[in-house]
């Protein structure tokens, strides 16, 4: 057993007083070494995917893009575009391309901001002089392609509106900023099949919302060579709208942080006295700095700050074109000369406001999103269980992700003083523990069998804790019996744990974006626990078994643990609703990647006995090759039977 603890038992559990949120200081997390960093990197790109219901990608489907309506100026032309990102789902813009030049040219694709006009915006004139025609404009004549592309629900994107979906659309993965970070990866493979595009030099810019897109795009696109964000990197503001705020997207992280993901590329980081970057030439440019100088990088990271409200204005645009034209090649002017853009009926792709036909609105949008989801996994499922190993390499990682736990070995483990003896009904010892370094206090008991006859472990799970089990006996007291060391489990927010520290309130803007579900920690505790139970001395095999709702938690535990040897799950009537994941089992994304059933084979080589469900979920027959590895039954599994499959 783990030897003595001298520390005191912590107060209160970090995770229940500590809740972030998007307006609140976030530190930049720091490295000690290039190697960690690298290694954050590849975890970072592949969160922010999952986040955004990307990982796995989805297929890369045919653009089917159409240019059309090409008007004519002396040293540029623009005309209007609209591509297919995913079948059925369009991304409008305007493409600009240098007249009298020859090519191949640079690019830059120009995502905007939020402003009322988007990507049309031309006010020169007022308080932000935001043009986003105008940096296309001059773009284009400065020898770039530019390509302007419309978020969600702005102008000629007229599918869905611009504002959250719906937490039950979250379920599976589908929100504002999965379809806008897709519809940017999908530009990118748009300006690669144009001929012209000297493909090794493409940039991207954006303002504000359009800020958030550049970097995220930058971050999880290595084809992206050069990014300006501006007016949008900060460290106590990480954006105000649903398409930037992603559910999971920046749990331990911040748009810094993000934006780093750039390195070794160059990155220019714009900000104004009169927003949220006012401080980045004393906080947000020397965290970057940091970053990439792990790299031996840090020469291609600069900042440029403005006496001006929140902008793309003509001095944020000098220093982008400045800036583009010492990486990408671009012919940059000292300062940008007069323009004129074409009025917005003119460039607009669907001046009358009627889409193509074919195309549909609102939820029939959605719903062909999910049907491909669906169908890229029904051709990945296992059938057999010689095909999981393929399956886990495919899916594993965005499993972890999409849980938002980390798997806790022996060493990992720290002990703490709540060793508080017991003796009726059972003799039992209150222990405390946690991961090394964080905030969190786990609590459970552990009743050892007064003669032990056996080298396994069980931990028993049961959404009120502890207490539940002892005013229960009948499980709990037949492995004591049979010889065996059981754990108990007051997970996050149940039990004894909710009785000592409390419930935790989520508050702020977007906090889902910023702090794990309550189903996530409660995942997190039970790999917390393994880790604890496999430090016990004489403890080799470990099995899990769950009652009501924390059957998932074994479930869900057990398919990122892969060393335990049984897991009985109780899925607590699950009939496969979204209203049913919402109330009992609310993790984002997680009915994107097949929920249960997925987990069911990623916890193999375990035995795995999934109960109470109801029969149409079930689908038993579909089981049949990974019998006896797996059994499924509708009708909740008695004492007996539990105790049958653990042992």
């Amino acid at each position: 057993m783990m030897g003595g603890c001298d520390m005191e038992m912590p107060a209160r559990d970090e995770r229940v007083v500590t809740v972030r949120h998007g307006e609140m200081p976030l530190p930049t997390p720091v490295y000690a070494s290039r190697q960690h960093w690298e290694m954050r990197m590849r975890w970072l790109r592949e969160h922010i995917l999952s986040s955004a219901g990307l990982l796995p990608l989805p297929p890369r489907t045919p653009l089917r893009a159409r240019f059309f309506g090409r008007i004519e100026h002396r040293d540029y032309s623009v005309e209007k575009v609209h591509f297919e990102s995913f079948p059925g789902f369009l991304c409008t813009g305007n493409l600009y391309r240098p007249a009298g030049k020859k090519p191949p040219f640079p690019a830059v694709l120009c995502p905007h901001g939020h402003a009322r006009e988007g990507r049309l915006t031309d006010d020169p004139n007022d308080n932000s002089g935001t043009s986003y025609a105008g940096l296309c404009v001059n773009l284009a004549k400065q020898g770039y392609i530019a390509f302007s592309y419309d978020m969600v629900g702005y102008n000629d994107s007229m599918q869905l509106p611009h504002q959250r979906i719906s937490q039950e659309w979250e379920l599976w993965g589908i929100h504002l900023l999965r379809l806008q970070l897709w519809n940017s990866l999908r530009a990118m493979d748009l300006l690669h099949s144009l001929k012209e595009v000297d493909t090794r030099r493409i940039g991207c810019t954006g303002s504000s919302g359009g800020g958030t897109q550049t970097f995220l795009l930058t971050a999880v696109e290595p084809r992206v060579a050069a990014a300006a964000p501006v007016c949008m990197v900060s460290a106590h503001f990480q954006g105000g709208c649903f398409c930037e705020n992603a559910p999971g997207l920046r749990l331990d992280t911040n748009n810094v942080e993000i934006a780093a993901l750039a390195a070794p590329r160059p990155l220019l980081l714009v900000a104004a006295t009169g927003d949220w970057t006012r401080n980045t030439m004393q906080e947000e440019y020397p965290a970057a700095r940091a970053l990439y100088a792990l790299l031996g990088a840090e020469s291609r990271v600069s900042a440029a700050l403005f006496e001006a409200g929140h902008n793309y204005n003509r001095a944020s645009r000098e220093a982008v074109y400045a800036f583009f034209g010492k990486w990408l090649g671009g012919n940059a002017p000292e300062h940008e000369p007069p323009f004129k853009v074409d009025p917005p009926e003119k460039v607009r792709v669907f001046p009358d406001g009627m889409l193509p036909a074919g195309y549909q609105r609102g939820e029939a949008v959605l719903e062909a999103l999910r049907r491909q989801d669906a169908e890229q996994l029904r051709k990945r499922f296992p059938r057999t269980p010689q095909q999981v190993p393929a399956f886990r390499r495919w899916l594993g990682n965005a499993w972890l992700h999409t849980l938002a736990v980390e798997n806790v070995t022996p060493a990992q483990i720290e002990s703490l003083p709540d060793n508080q003896e017991a003796a009726a009904p059972l003799p039992y010892r209150r222990i405390a523990f946690r991961r090394k370094g964080s905030g969190e206090v786990v609590l459970g008991a552990l009743f050892q069998p007064t003669r032990r006859t056996s080298e396994r472990a069980v931990l028993l799970l049961h959404p009120e804790g502890t207490e539940a089990w002892l005013r229960s006996k009948s499980l709990l007291h037949r492995l004591c019996d049979a010889g065996y060391t059981v754990l108990t489990l007051d997970a996050f927010g149940t039990g004894e744990h909710l009785r000592r520290f409390g419930k935790r309130e989520l508050k702020g803007n977007f906090p889902e974006t910023f702090n794990r579900t309550d189903t996530q920690w409660q995942v997190q505790d039970t790999l917390t626990a393994l880790g604890w139970l496999r430090s016990q001395r004489g403890v080799r095999q470990v099995a899990i078994a769950g009652t009501g709702n924390a059957g998932w938690w074994a479930l869900l535990a057990a398919s990122c643990d892969r060393k335990v040897q049984a897991v009985v799950a109780d899925l607590n009537g699950c009939d496969g609703s979204n209203r049913f994941f919402l109330q009992n089992v609310w993790v984002p994304g997680i009915r994107r990647l097949g929920d249960w059933a997925t987990a069911a084979v990623l916890a193999l080589p375990a035995k795995v006995l999934i109960h109470h469900l109801t029969p149409d979920e079930a689908r038993l027959s579909q089981w049949a090759a990974f019998a006896p590895a797996i059994a499924l039954s509708p009708a909740p599994a008695s004492d007996e039977e539990i105790l049958r499959w653990i042992t």
